[in-house]
């Protein structure tokens, strides 16, 4: 009842937001820049005195503002989702993307969530309530899709077939690499080569579209913008920058959450759950620059540990996460950066994986993957890896 009343209002709110501030700060530059790269070519849409014109003629004020803080920094894959939407006024543009976004966001949890009964639909109702989904909705992120891509790789290598995973992986990565940057790189390090090898090989193909789209002029303003908005100090409150301050101290801490969180990886690489959970979690812990709307990923990340041989404390540790989630709404980011920070050692270094993989083990010793009655199949050949002096392990 209380995930039910929270997911209430946190689209009630979401609607009082459209009826009085329409705009959506994120969303508005989204449709405008895709609207400048359908009519004067897709390398313009990361000239700032370009887009702040196409801004000034239709907005005044604060939204028409073009600068590190509000401007369109993301890979053009974007822009391109986007494209087919501005054939609508603004307002509907705006409603058919966040409709879109809940779509997708119930795609990921029917695809990845531990389970569709009534605890299941619990935990559906708890992500709509959690302030990072109703942020992502209010500011139309791309949230529900890289949730979404990212289950899907999940899905795709449960049933052994690393070539899709890798292109719905290499997708999420196009859209806003920073949700998703320690997830190709966990599932290196937990052995799964060739998920990796498909991710990099897509990459590179998306690389070569973005650079004949968008010409040289285009890729010089593109990371003219990105280091723009990288040094715009508005977008590290939510980093560990918070925390031991920016610079030097700050990249130390977030090149350690990441070496952690592949750490963990490795040492539960026999779990895809858990090598997926770490790769997320450490993506937004190491996050160079983070909004509310990017700790979306640890509620992926959160299924993916519910049914996995996660150790009690791991399990234990997430509720304290739920009200340091809800804190970010009243402007407090330093609880979720010392909880994330503690999470993601508890994946690395948690004494009762061991016991609780134990219990899951049938006589014959192979893992028995965490299932409900939901008829999902219980092998996955996709969970084969090679350990160091371990031979090729596979786990149901």
């Amino acid at each position: 009842m209380a995930c039910f009343w929270g997911a209430v209002f946190s689209v009630k709110r979401w609607i009082e937001h459209l009826s009085t501030n329409p705009y959506g700060d994120d969303f508005r530059v989204y449709y405008y820049a895709a609207r400048l790269g359908l009519q004067q070519g897709w390398g313009a849409i990361y000239d700032q005195a370009v887009l702040r014109g196409v801004m000034a003629q239709h907005f005044t004020g604060d939204y028409a503002i073009v600068d590190g803080g509000h401007t369109f920094p993301n890979p053009p894959s974007l822009a391109w989702l986007i494209a087919p939407l501005t054939v609508l006024p603004w307002e509907a543009a705006y409603i058919a993307w966040a409709v879109i976004g809940v779509a997708c966001l119930v795609a990921a949890w029917w695809l990845a969530a531990p389970r569709r009964d009534f605890a299941g639909v619990t935990l559906l109702l708890l992500a709509v309530a959690l302030w990072p989904i109703h942020y992502s909705l209010i500011f139309g992120q791309p949230t529900g899709e890289i949730l979404l891509l990212v289950a899907a790789a999940w899905w795709f290598l449960r049933r052994d077939r690393p070539l899709e995973a890798g292109i719905a992986l290499a997708l999420a990565t196009s859209l806003k690499p920073q949700d998703v940057a320690l997830v190709p790189i966990a599932l290196l390090v937990s052995g799964r080569l060739r998920v990796f090898g498909w991710w990099a090989a897509a990459c590179a193909a998306l690389g070569v579209v973005f650079f004949a789209a968008l010409g040289t002029r285009g890729v010089a303003d593109f990371w003219s913008t990105n280091v723009d908005v990288q040094n715009f100090a508005g977008h590290q409150i939510a980093t560990l920058a918070s925390l031991v301050g920016p610079g030097l101290p700050a990249l130390a801490f977030e090149g350690a959450a990441a070496a952690v969180a592949l750490v963990a990886a490795w040492r539960r690489r026999v779990s895809l759950e858990l090598v997926f959970a770490a790769g997320l979690a450490g993506s937004v812990a190491s996050a160079l620059h983070a909004h509310e709307s990017d700790f979306s990923m640890l509620v992926l990340a959160g299924w993916f540990v519910l049914q996995s041989p996660a150790g009690l404390m791991t399990r234990l540790w997430m509720v304290p996460g739920i009200a340091a989630l809800q804190a970010m709404s009243l402007g407090f980011a330093v609880p979720v950066l010392i909880w994330e920070v503690v999470w993601v050692v508890l994946l690395a270094m948690d004494p009762g994986y061991f016991s609780a993989r134990q219990r899951m083990e049938t006589p014959n010793g192979r893992l028995v993957r965490a299932t409900s009655a939901d008829s999902r199949p219980k092998t996955a050949a996709s969970d084969a890896f090679i350990g160091p002096g371990a031979g090729t392990l596979k786990s149901d």
